[in-house]
């Protein structure tokens, strides 16, 4: 029976698992929603605080409602991290049956995967998730199956649907495992004594603060109160109660500091903020070990002041890393502005550390050069390539702290540590020709970039200025083949029924037009299109589809992305 209290405490986020049974997403709240980028995040972070023995390092939040008949305990707040969590265990629990520790894998199976009751087949997950993930997870989170299994139902599931988030999330853990043992050396025993290692480290080591609630109206009244600010239990929090407390009689000066801070942060993550601004000066850090981090370089009084007055100048710099037109950049070049644009609508985050120590130590015009090579950088490795984020996260803090020292004096300095992970000319061109992207405003970014560089080819020594399509924002979108082809395409879709969903939002079939051009084709035929909108276009990429294509099918939006891919190579050089 529930309790009338609340009740909280710090677990390792295993033991949590395991000791309270079985858990339950109610079906109202949303689908699991972890990208694969947040599960790499996840394991990196994790595998990094086991590197350096922390022994805590802290995820969140969980808030859980006790429970009543089926013995289960709702989850009102963490079914993502607890997901994930279970994910990791089940990656473990298959690597080690593959490799025969049947044993160990059956102790992972039952004390944190699920069990299953006598005469049952299949073992009850510990976590249930919501109605429409909780089949997909019991069965391939909760049970062994077989990698072929994972990929078969990946093609089967839809391309934004929470079941392919599953599915990605698992199988990104379990590349994730054997890597990991794959680290440990060629012998198999200490392979499986690292994962041992590791499940220990989730269980003990990864905590969670948990509060139970007797129901979930208490819990509401909580996020209420602990949301009004918009920044729930924020690592900054603990840091200003950490620095207020070693004031002083310096109270006041470090309270000033920090309203002028918190004013500039505005809305505005405080925690990507301060996460930043570390790793920016002394490099790559866990937001679960951020708070002891700051804690113990900063331990004596006078420290504590000058942290105060450390982020107050940080932040202003920071707020101006999405803001290209900050005053911060009054004294850069228009160039320089366009590239902090970029980024931002790139969302190269991973890169602010960089920025921020260079902005600290180089003048404008080192600040214009490094800007344009990082701008290379995300598109090739990220935006293009879809490198892991945690392995640029990992360059770009490991190169920050040594632009602040000065160790790094100089953009070539910077670029030539960066390079090793930015994709070569080659594989460059061969991720651009596969290249997809649905979000409107970055393909217009990028066959902007293509279209000016096919100027820059064909108009050597003129200004960009002059091209057609100088400011992106003003050109529409075209889907050569439309989302919704009408009967005009039926021929092509007969002929290739995948067509639309292999091939919709392929760099190939995509390009620029002026609004008027594009509102009056609509899902005409190519045939028409070509002859009466591209033939005019000023846009040469544009135009290129009337002079150099008769048919558009699969085989021409390939070549077309060919054609493309060798501008790419151009638009974003590794060599300035």
């Amino acid at each position: 029976m529930p309790s009338k209290y609340m009740k909280a405490d710090v677990i390792g986020v295993g033991k949590l698992i395991s000791e309270r049974g079985y858990f339950r997403v109610p079906d109202h709240q949303r689908d699991y929603a972890w990208p694969t980028g947040a599960v790499d995040q996840f394991l990196e972070d994790i595998e990094m605080a086991l590197k350096e023995n922390e022994t805590d390092y802290f995820i969140g939040l969980i808030v859980l409602v006790e429970p009543t008949l089926d013995l289960s305990w709702q989850i009102l707040d963490g079914q993502q991290r607890l997901a994930t969590a279970t994910m990791v265990y089940s990656a473990i629990r298959s690597w080690l049956i593959e490799n025969g520790f049947d044993k160990d894998g059956q102790k992972v199976q039952e004390r944190y995967i699920g069990i299953s009751e006598l005469g049952e087949a299949k073992d009850r997950p510990r976590i249930a998730l919501n109605v429409k993930d909780r089949n997909i997870f019991e069965s391939v989170v909760a049970n062994q199956v077989s990698d072929n299994y994972l990929e078969e139902q990946k093609k089967k599931s839809g391309r934004n649907s929470s079941k392919r988030k599953v599915l990605e999330a698992l199988m990104t853990c379990r590349s994730f495992i054997s890597k990991l043992a794959l680290d440990a050396g060629g012998d198999v025993t200490n392979q499986a004594k690292k994962l041992f290692s590791l499940a220990d480290y989730i269980r003990d080591n990864v905590h969670v603060a948990y509060m139970d609630v007797p129901s979930s109206g208490n819990a509401y009244v909580i996020f209420e109160s602990l949301n009004d600010r918009g920044i729930d239990l924020s690592v900054l929090d603990l840091v200003k109660n950490y620095v207020f407390s070693k004031a002083g009689a310096d109270l006041k000066k470090v309270q000033y500091n920090w309203i002028k801070m918190t004013t500039t942060l505005a809305d505005r993550k405080a925690d990507d903020f301060l996460k930043v601004f570390w790793t920016s000066r002394y490099g790559r850090v866990q937001r679960g070990a951020l708070f002891n981090k700051i804690k113990a370089k900063y331990n004596k009084k006078a420290l504590a002041v000058k942290l105060s007055e450390e982020l107050c100048e940080a932040v202003e710099l920071y707020a101006a890393l999405d803001s290209h037109d900050s005053d911060i950049w009054t004294d850069h070049s228009e160039e320089t502005k366009e590239h902090i644009k970029t980024l931002t609508l790139l969302a190269g985050t991973q890169v602010r550390p960089i920025i921020l120590s260079a902005l600290l130590k180089f003048n404008p015009n080192k600040i214009e050069r490094l800007l344009y090579w990082l701008v290379s950088l995300i598109v090739r490795y990220q935006t293009v390539g879809g490198g892991r984020t945690g392995r640029l996260e990992q360059q770009c803090t490991s190169v920050a702290p040594r632009i602040y020292s000065g160790d790094l004096s100089s953009p070539q300095n910077v670029w030539d540590q960066i390079k090793s992970i930015v994709p070569k000319d080659d594989e460059f061109f061969n991720d651009f020709q596969a290249y997809e992207e649905a979000t409107a405003s970055k393909a217009r970014y990028i066959l902007s970039r293509l279209e000016i560089t096919k100027w820059q080819q064909e108009n050597p020594g003129k200004g960009i200025e002059k091209t057609p399509c100088a400011d992106p924002n003003i050109l529409n979108l075209e889907h050569i083949l439309p989302k919704n082809p009408s009967e005009k395409w039926a021929e092509v879709i007969a002929t290739d029924k995948h067509i639309v969903s292999d091939l919709l939002n392929n760099i190939g079939n995509l390009a620029l037009l002026n609004s008027k051009a594009n509102k009056k084709i609509g899902s005409s035929a190519f045939e028409e299109k070509s002859s009466n909108i591209y033939s005019d276009s000023e846009m040469l990429t544009t135009k290129q589809l009337a002079t150099e294509f008769t048919k558009w099918d699969r085989e021409s939006i390939e070549n077309r992305a060919k054609r493309l891919a060798k501008l790419a190579v151009s638009a974003w050089p590794i060599d300035y």
